[in-house]
């Protein structure tokens, strides 16, 4: 196997996140002789998979050697099995990274091609670059639910802002640009009330407003991430993004009045979601808040505990194809999400600040005991001009091989 095939394919697969959801994102690369005859990467939902996209642009493709990035699909969803186009395809052997997660299909794809006589490999020292590329869609197949990156610049001292509430700027500009990235991979940005009336956010994707110099930083330092080889960091540092989508705004909590002059209502790519029982107060008691309601993209939650509402959030946006959601909001918001055990990944971006006083980056109920905390795993570093790029996550992610 040449890697850097397997390279390309991981490429491809990052550039189509968030585009994808709620399949996941992936790419493919058809080889032959050691050139490339076609590549595909995955359509939104309901279109082509990366498989049959290289097999449509390749012509004819008998004896070649396939590249992807997951392993290949073997049932009917919204399009054929992708195990079925290869078959046909003539492909002779395969490379994929990881086995797919879901469990309908869990290495029955490899079994599938296998049977048909095609020779399937699994590279090891591939898989876990690839895990990090589909984290995601392994909480949302397993479990339904978005799954949600909780995002900070802090001070070396552990703050988001003074004790004032002042926060422009904690972190760098190489560290905002970074942000304007993940953005672009995310289905949607999650905020609360305070952060809504205290900052009047845009919470869209703006990579080409930074200078020539920050774009150029990353690229000449591609290779300086340390730790964890994570395929969504190294790509997030210097691939180029050149196609996304917007993502979805989302409030938690109505404020006390709504102001449609803000930029979070600016067009209808915004969901806000309030528990039952508040709104049911709010419209009892505020005759201008209820005409203001009939307005909003609203989505009333039944729960009694913030655990409960958190589950329901998450599972509403899943059923509604979200698959990834960044907490942009602040300290209160992520700790009504680590209280309920909803942080799946974390980005910190470190600057070499100290504060001295100040707010929480997570704001909870705690923990009594330092064994209780969160640990943070498969942890990779990098740097973001002077600040100090720190990603993890909640979980390893355990793959097999075949």
């Amino acid at each position: 196997m040449e890697s850097r095939f397997m390279d390309t394919a991981l490429e491809i697969a990052f550039g189509r996140m968030g585009l994808t959801s709620p399949n996941p994102a992936v790419g493919a690369v058809i080889v032959r002789d050691g050139t490339v005859v076609s590549i595909g990467g995955t359509g939104p939902c309901g279109s082509r998979h990366a498989e049959i996209a290289a097999i449509g642009a390749g012509g004819d493709v008998t004896g070649c050697d396939m590249y992807v990035s997951l392993e290949p699909c073997c049932h009917y969803g919204k399009t054929p099995p992708c195990t079925d186009a290869i078959i046909a395809s003539g492909i002779k052997k395969v490379y994929a990274a990881i086995l797919d997660p879901n469990p309908a299909v869990a290495g029955k794809g490899v079994a599938r091609l296998r049977d048909s006589g095609i020779e399937v490999e699994i590279p090891g020292m591939l898989s876990q670059r690839a895990a990090d590329l589909i984290r995601a869609f392994k909480k949302y197949i397993l479990r339904k639910r978005t799954f949600v990156l909780a995002k900070s610049a802090v001070t070396l001292d552990g703050r988001i802002a003074t004790r004032t509430g002042d926060s422009k700027w904690v972190s760098s500009e190489h560290s905002r640009y970074l942000v304007h990235r993940i953005r672009a991979k995310m289905d949607a940005v999650i905020i609360g009330k305070n952060t809504l009336l205290r900052d009047d956010p845009m919470l869209d994707s703006r990579p080409d407003s930074f200078s020539d110099g920050v774009k150029r930083y990353f690229l000449e330092n591609r290779a300086d991430v340390f730790g964890r080889d994570n395929q969504f960091l190294r790509s997030l540092l210097s691939s180029e993004i050149s196609e996304y989508r917007q993502p979805l705004r989302v409030l938690v909590g109505l404020p006390g009045e709504v102001d449609f002059s803000r930029k979070f209502f600016r067009d209808d790519g915004y969901i806000v979601f309030e528990r039952k029982d508040r709104l049911d107060h709010f419209l009892r008691n505020s005759t201008g808040l209820k005409s203001a309601v009939m307005r909003l993209n609203i989505v009333d939650i039944d729960a009694r505990t913030n655990a409960e509402e958190i589950g329901l959030i998450l599972e509403e946006l899943a059923d509604r194809g979200i698959m990834t959601a960044m907490l942009e909001g602040g300290g209160l918001l992520a700790g009504s999400f680590f209280d309920a055990g909803e942080i799946d990944q974390v980005i910190y971006f470190i600057a070499p600040k100290i504060s001295g006083n100040g707010i929480s980056p997570v704001i909870a109920a705690g923990k009594d005991e330092m064994g209780l905390s969160l640990p943070v795993r498969d942890v990779s570093v990098a740097f973001a001009g002077g600040d100090v790029l720190y990603l993890g996550y909640k979980d390893v992610y355990n793959f097999e091989m075949m």
